[in-house]
Order: structure tokens, then C-alpha cells, then sequence
């Protein structure tokens, strides 16, 4: 099992997961002509009604999805580029979409997906870091200590690169070391360090 999943695992045990009923998922995606990769299906089925799922803007939630495949009328900027299937909304209202081939999450819109760079490596990757912002309302860290500046971004990158959990958010890098969990912004200015709670089974 990899840390992602051994952390997204202890977060669970604090943070509620609220699972569709397979039945209504079903029915919904027979009656809109709408084929899942299975990780997307997987996604919906055990997550879909969770309250970690939303946060402001950011909606990944069954009702949402069903939303936007109801939806009679599309506006430009909300159409799902061809073969990829939608995800969601994100913490700045933006579009997500999945490429089923890859199960990469792009940004979208007018059609077409951001190809400068995805958004989250992956479904796992986007579940983590969702889990990750709860934890701002569900405590499940005993400490954390906030905007540490990198002063030697050398000494930074030889400390933590090589236990990096990698591809899961564009603007935030985290890494996993002596069982605490490290998030710095992606130019490497500052840090934050997570210890204790959920933490403490992984040490």
C-alpha cells in the first residue's frame, strides 16, 4: 500500500465517508447514456455524498455531477470536452474533468481541457487532498506549525524531494518523512508541518 493511500486511510477514520447507493448511480448513468472508467465509477460509489466534498466552491459531490448532466441548456465555457467525463467544481469554481485514459484531472472549458498542466495527478490524488482541507474542520492533527520559510531551498529540496507524494495538487507539494507530513507552496517559499493524530499510526 503506498503513503498516499496509508493517509488517506487515517484521515478516513476521523472524516465521514458517505457512499451513493449503487442503485441510484446506475440508474443514473444507464438513463443519461453515461460510461464511467471504473476509478470514476469507484469514486462516485464510495465517496459521492460525502460532506468533505464540498468546501465553498468546490463541489465533487453525486448531486453535482448529476447537476451537470441534467442540465438541458450548457453555457460555452461549461462544455465537457470530448471523452472525458465531469468531475466536478474546485475551490476557484473551476470545472474539473477526468481523462479517462489517463485518469488525470484537468481544469476545463469552451470545450476544450487545460493541457499546461494537470490539476491532480488522479482520482486518489484528488480524494487525498480533499480529505486534506477537511481536516481545516475535523480535526486530525495533533500539531501543526505554519509558514516556515525556506531560507536554503537546496537544503529543502535534498531534505524532502525524494520522499515527495507526488502529482497530487498543481500549486501544493507534500511529502511524507519521520511521520509528519510536510506541504509547501510549489515556488518553495514556506512549509507547514502536520505531527501527531492520524499521523501517529504511519510513524
Amino acid at each position: 500500500m503506498t503513503i498516499l493511500q496509508k493517509l488517506i486511510n487515517a484521515m478516513l477514520q476521523r472524516i465521514e465517508a458517505v457512499p451513493v447507493p449503487q442503485q441510484e448511480l446506475d440508474d443514473f448513468l444507464v438513463q443519461n447514456q453515461i460510461r464511467l472508467c471504473p476509478e470514476h465509477y469507484r469514486f462516485i460509489l464510495d465517496y459521492g455524498n460525502s460532506p468533505f466534498l464540498t468546501h465553498g466552491f468546490a463541489n465533487l459531490s453525486f448531486n453535482e455531477f448529476k447537476d451537470y448532466y441534467s442540465e438541458t441548456e450548457t453555457l460555452p465555457d461549461d462544455i465537457l470536452p470530448e471523452h472525458y467525463d465531469y468531475v466536478g467544481t474546485d475551490f476557484n469554481e473551476a470545472g474539473l474533468c477526468i481523462d479517462p485514459n489517463t485518469q488525470k484531472i484537468h481544469t476545463f472549458g469552451y470545450g476544450k481541457a487545460n493541457k499546461d498542466g494537470f490539476y491532480y495527478g488522479g482520482l486518489s490524488e484528488l480524494l487525498f487532498y480533499y480529505l486534506f482541507r477537511e481536516t481545516y474542520r475535523t480535526k486530525c492533527f495533533d500539531t501543526i506549525q505554519y509558514n516556515i520559510p525556506i531560507m536554503d531551498q537546496d537544503w529543502f529540496k535534498k531534505e524532502y524531494l525524494d520522499v515527495e507524494i507526488k502529482d497530487v495538487f498543481i500549486y501544493t507539494r507534500f511529502f511524507f518523512k519521520d511521520g509528519q507530513l510536510i506541504a509547501s507552496d510549489d515556488r518553495f517559499d514556506t512549509y507547514v508541518i502536520y505531527a501527531g493524530g492520524v499521523l501517529d499510526q504511519l510513524a
